[in-house]
């Protein structure tokens, strides 16, 4: 008899232990479940090397240490980005890129579309990524022209976001 009640006794303190545990686990998933934006980087656009030789302006080119992409007149993306991922747990990340206008240097720019994610990639264990991706977005084609510099934009979600 004194078993049965040592064993009941055991489990319902294993029970609480489990329940505080699973409590104090996913608490932080929930209250990190939106997407919080890790970094930003800005860099100004200039027409690619083949347009220049043609006479064309149909595609702009920007980069900087961290990222390098282009963008059609046509409102084709394309985005390779580093993304640094630290501590153990699991986060995912989002690379993403928007358009403005802005003086040279990318300084007081005005943005002219919202961000555009072009890749989505789970990161753990202190893990560096590249991102690669690209989108189509319509809305692009009709501000091209005024397009002068290139926001990359890094979003995170998840617990393991820092």
């Amino acid at each position: 008899m004194n078993a049965l009640r040592s064993t009941r006794g055991l489990f319902r303190v294993v029970t609480a232990v489990f329940a505080v545990f699973a409590f104090v686990a996913l608490a932080p998933c929930d209250a990190e479940a939106a997407d919080a934006v890790q970094s930003r980087a800005s860099a100004p656009t200039r027409v690619s090397i083949a347009d220049l030789a043609s006479g064309k302006r149909d595609r702009l080119e920007f980069s900087d240490s961290a990222f390098t992409g282009w963008v059609r007149r046509d409102g084709e993306i394309y985005l390779e980005a580093d993304v640094a991922h630290s501590g153990l747990l699991c986060a995912d990340y989002q690379a993403g890129v928007r358009f403005g206008v802005g003086a040279p240097g990318c300084s007081n720019v005005q943005w002219l579309s919202e961000a555009i994610y072009t890749s989505q990639r789970m990161q753990c264990n202190n893990a560096g990524l590249r991102h690669v991706g690209g989108a189509t977005e319509a809305s692009l084609t009709a501000i091209f022209d005024r397009i002068t510099c290139a926001e990359r934009i890094i979003r995170c979600s998840g617990a393991g976001c820092r």
